[in-house]
């Protein structure tokens, strides 16, 4: 998601960001220690705005912080449930978004009848958790592993940048419609 926040705001603003999310990938790597992680959340709290908008590019900004910092807090204190309520959020954005790409038009669907598939950034993002599970299991390990080979977490890493590229290209005629 981090890809989407850049395309939202000034490279400036990204660049600290960017530099969080490193943290978060050097700390599950065990290439760094937690400590780095609660630095990397202060800084947050320095550079992150206070103004939020409802609504369009400011609202998805502040969201997409808002799973950073939980990403973040996740690296400095392990918890399970924690990384899979930023992976639920994480879909219901882009889900937001998928509707807002479809044109924005609202269908009620009754009992029995068929729902549509996902939109493409959902899809994507299943496919992205599929990528995922795919390789804990080809290295033998399970969700909940407590420490994870440094060459797992760059297949992770580089699976999870992939699929960041693609939502922001997907994204790029919202962000520059409601900036």
């Amino acid at each position: 998601m981090l890809d989407v926040y850049a395309g939202m705001v000034e490279e400036d603003e990204s660049d600290w960001a960017e530099a969080s999310l490193a943290t978060v990938w050097e700390v599950v790597a065990a290439e760094s220690d937690s400590d780095a992680c609660a630095e990397a959340l202060e800084v947050m709290e320095a550079e992150s705005s206070d103004e939020e908008g409802d609504v369009g590019s400011a609202f998805y900004a502040a969201r997409i912080l808002d799973l950073l910092g939980l990403a973040l807090e996740s690296a400095l204190r392990p918890d399970f449930t924690k990384a899979e309520f930023v992976a639920n959020t994480a879909e219901t954005l882009l889900g937001s978004l998928d509707f807002t790409l479809s044109g924005e038009q609202s269908v009620i669907y009754r009992p029995g009848e068929q729902v549509p598939p996902p939109g493409p950034l959902v899809s994507r993002d299943v496919a992205a958790d599929a990528e995922f599970f795919e390789v804990l299991r080809g290295a033998g390990l399970r969700v909940d592993a407590p420490v994870v080979p440094a060459a797992v977490v760059s297949e992770i890493r580089r699976a999870s940048r992939e699929a960041g590229e693609e939502y922001a290209r997907a994204v790029r005629g919202v962000i520059s419609d409601q900036g």
